[in-house]
This record gives structure tokens, sequence and C-alpha cells, in this order.
């Protein structure tokens, strides 16, 4: 299809979708008064987003009340925003912050992320200028995993515990023969620091739902390697309790019924899922630098792909048990500084949180079912 017949199909699904979110949620915009998408999709799962304390402490809290029922920190509650200085030493001021508005407003929290190859800082790996032992870096992992957990017991209902552990197909990514990314964990602790850091959360706040989080979870070989870690942490009596879909999309990847399909492998595990990181990026290619700006033929195609996947969420809402957007607004996306300073604007709000064809997409479809 050529680019002229693309932007024309574009432009009359923008028509379309015009007119159909021409009822109650237009007329709510008309007095003023925005629809809340948390709101509307209660009756199948929680909504919510990645927040910052930024912006709870400067002007978005209302905001973020009125549009979410969950909430996840961007960067606030990750290894080195906590624990920075050393070990057993903690900054919790501003996750506590965080966690606390999220509480008082109702807002149910999830943990992200206790175990990850990034954002970790150096001193959990070395000591006297040389690699740590297995035995030290054990000891450090699981204390960091009880107190953090351990400080949040109560407050935070579902834990990514570990984050992007495997890896296919990436030329720039070293794994094992089994596709396991070679972190400084996975090489000085070895496979197993996976189960290690499950039976520390899980002994820190048994009540806790415990993730593994990744992207591209539809990967055939993901999905493969994901399942026999969980089958084999069952059987040996490990907490596992859900799988995280990351579901930073582009306009053409991946596609909706390899998502699905992909959603149904894992329900088979006897687990739960949440979508943790959703955005749909502007341009076809995820992390290229094609587009200038957000035309309504753009938008359209953005809404219908937002659509097209809350409608995989809401048939699958048994095994799909909450959906969070990667950030509250475009203005604040991490797309517009990944792979490198760009134009993106991949969420439901623009620069001015202004509602997108996308938000009025998504409470159409949230009230229609």
């Amino acid at each position: 299809m050529n680019l002229t017949r693309r932007e024309f199909a574009a432009a009359s699904a923008t028509l379309a979708l015009t007119a159909c979110a021409g009822g109650p949620s237009r007329r709510a915009e008309a007095d003023g008064k925005l629809p809340s998408l948390g709101r509307a999709l209660a009756p199948y799962f929680p909504f919510g987003a990645a927040i910052t304390p930024g912006q709870v402490a400067f002007g978005s809290a209302d905001f973020i009340k009125a549009q979410f029922s969950v909430v996840v920190a961007e960067n606030a509650m990750k290894p080195e925003a906590l624990a920075a200085r050393g070990e057993g030493q903690y900054s919790f001021t501003q996750a506590d912050e965080l966690v606390n508005f999220a509480r008082a407003s109702g807002l149910k929290v999830r943990g992200h992320t206790l175990v990850w190859h990034q954002q970790t800082p150096a001193w959990f790996f070395v000591e006297n200028g040389a690699p740590v032992t297995r035995a030290t870096l054990i000891t450090r992992m699981e204390r960091y995993i009880t107190d953090v957990v351990g400080h949040f017991k109560g407050r935070v209902y579902a834990w990514d515990v570990v984050n992007e552990a495997y890896s296919f197909g990436e030329a720039r990514t070293r794994t094992d023969s089994e596709g396991m990314r070679l972190s400084p964990f996975r090489e000085i602790i070895g496979e197993d620091y996976i189960e290690i850091a499950f039976r520390a959360a899980a002994r820190a706040d048994p009540d806790a739902l415990l993730f593994y989080n990744d992207y591209e979870t539809q990967n055939p070989r993901k999905i493969a390697a994901i399942s026999e870690m969980v089958t084999r942490f069952k059987a040996a009596g490990v907490k596992i309790d859900g799988i995280g879909h990351q579901a930073h999309c582009s306009m053409l990847h991946p596609s909706v019924n390899s998502f699905e399909r992909a959603v149904e492998q894992y329900a088979m595990l006897g687990i739960t899922q949440h979508v943790t990181e959703l955005d749909i990026a502007l341009n076809d290619d995820i992390s290229a630098n094609r587009v200038s700006e957000a035309s309504p033929a753009l938008l359209a195609r953005q809404a219908q792909r937002y659509a097209d996947f809350f409608k995989v969420f809401i048939k699958q809402r048994r095994h799909i048990t909450a959906v969070l957007v990667w950030g509250i607004d475009d203005a604040g996306s991490w797309l517009r500084h990944w792979p490198n300073e760009r134009f993106e604007a991949p969420l439901l709000f623009d620069e001015k949180r202004q509602p997108k064809p996308a938000f009025w997409a998504l409470m159409k479809l949230a009230e229609t079912g």
C-alpha cells in the first residue's frame, strides 16, 4: 500500500472514530469534565500508568487520581533510586511519597523492579575493586529484596521481581545457550539467581503478587523459555504468580493476534498476567525516527491499534488482571529519548495533556464492552 492510500485510509478512520465517539464521552468533554478511563475500564480490570514523584508533587495528582486506578513508579523504586549509596543504605523518601499518595487516593501500587541488569548500582557487583563472589552477591541481592519488599509490605500489591532476564535475536546482547541474558547476576550467581530472587520476595511479603516482567513476550522462543521457568518453579514450590507483558508496541509490531496467542499460552500455566508498560509508537518501527508530527491520520491509526489491543485485553480479562500504560502523557514518554532524542507520541494524552483519538476510542470500547 502506498503512502497516499494509507493516509487516505487513516483519515477515513479519523472520521469514523469521531463519529462513533459522539456519545456520552464527547458530551462530557463539552461540559468541561473529562470522563475517567480508569472508572470506565473498572468492570474489566484495573487501569493505570507509570508515574513519577515529581508529577505527584507538582500539579498532576488530581489528573492521576481521576484517570487511573493503579500506578507504578517509572524509576523511583528501581535499585539505583533506592540504594545508590551502598548496601543497607536506602533513600525511600520519594518512593514513600508516591506510594502514600496512591494509597490515600484509593489507587493500587505495583512495584517495579527488584532485580534488573540496568539501573542497579555498581556496588552490588564489586568488592575491593574485584567482582564479588557468588555467595556475596546472593547475600546482597537477598538483603536488598528483603529490605525493600519488607519496607513496602502491605502497601505494594504486586512486584516485578525479575525484569528482562531472557533475550533472543538481539545482536548486541550476550546470552547463555538457553537464551538467558549474561547480566552480572547471571554471570556471578548462575541461572538460579531468578529462583533465589523469587524465594526472597515471597519470604519478605507472602501476600504480594510476584511477577516475571519482560518485553517481546509474544516471541515464541521467549514463550518457551518463560513457560519452562514457570513450570519448573511451580514444581519446586517457588511462588511465582504472574507474567508482566511490557507491550512496548509500534504501529506494526507485534501483531494483535500473536499477542493474544501468547496470552492464551501463558494462561495454560495457571498464572495471572498484567500488561505492565503499554505504549504504541507512531513509527512503524519502535526504534525508528521517521515521524515528525502527530498527524490526524497517524493518530487515527494509533487509536484503532489501541482499540484492537484493548479488545483482546477485555476478551482475555480472566487472564489479564491489570493494564498499565508507561507514562501519563506524550511529553514525558521515554520514547522521546530512546533510542535517541526524537519526536514520538505513544500515549493517550498529548503534550498538553489533552485526550487523543486513542483515549476516545478506548472510552467507547469500555462503554460498549
